[in-house]
């Protein structure tokens, strides 16, 4: 569902003169998960534009009015700071079957553009979303050679005595999701690293996992023709949704 206090020819006319960027936010039992943490973000996006960003009241007015189990929260600066919303229900997000594979488009130089610059239209990440096929997502490599991460969401890998993940410096985007799910891991006391992991290594995982906002932790079943266990990614997904709960 669509929301917006603007006429949609304003909407139109702005996204045609400049760039949008955007934040999704998850809501469990009406309370919005991690908003604090969206609003910086999407702060950051907008100093990278020179634009000065709504106010946190203003950010979290849109969010309350417009409560529903997912919002997409777009901004669109012409002249003045646009702002429309979407208002989605999780209920057809379960998938029995996760595959994923590499893409040939690579992640956009970090030196061109900045991984946390959370825009509509990244023409790195649309490029390979076109790529995705049957995949429910793919894995996007560095300018060097690096995993980074997928076209929305961040890779996680299993081994039999630690949890790895991409480092920021790897050029990823800072994933709200992917910071606190490292937090409940360490809770939990796994031995987690963050660093830069090469391709191969997802072959030689024993499970991998995605994260990202809509699903929280999304175990990975196939990469690939290469079959995967699942039964510690399907424990820690179940393990995260009632974390995530005791901290509303």
């Amino acid at each position: 569902m669509f929301k917006s206090k603007y006429q949609t020819t304003d909407i139109v006319e702005a996204l045609t003169k400049g760039i949008a960027v955007y934040e999704t936010i998850r809501t469990y039992n009406n309370k919005p998960f991690a908003l604090k943490e969206h609003y910086n973000r999407l702060c950051k996006s907008l100093s990278y534009l020179k634009i000065e960003p709504p106010k946190l009241t203003e950010f979290e007015e849109l969010i309350y009015g417009n409560l529903s189990e997912r919002i997409r929260i777009v901004y669109v600066y012409d002249g003045n700071l646009l702002s429309y919303v979407f208002r989605e229900s999780t209920e057809n997000y379960f998938i029995s079957h996760v595959k994923i594979d590499f893409t040939i488009v690579r992640r956009a130089d970090p030196m061109s553009m900045p991984p946390d610059l959370k825009s509509l239209g990244r023409p790195d990440i649309y490029l390979a979303r076109l790529t995705k096929g049957d995949n429910y997502d793919v894995i996007m490599l560095g300018t060097k050679g690096q995993v980074c991460e997928g076209t929305f969401s961040n890779v996680f890998l299993i081994f039999k005595n630690k949890i790895v993940t991409p480092s920021l410096d790897s050029g990823i985007l800072d994933g709200i999701t992917r910071m606190h799910v490292l937090n409940f891991l360490r809770e939990k006391g796994f031995n987690v690293e963050e660093r830069i992991v090469e391709p191969y290594e997802l072959f030689y995982a024993d499970e991998l996992f995605l994260t990202h906002t809509s699903r929280g932790i999304v175990p990975v079943d196939e990469i690939g023709k290469r079959k995967l266990e699942t039964e510690l990614g399907k424990e820690l997904s179940t393990g995260f949704e009632e974390y995530i709960k005791c901290l509303l």
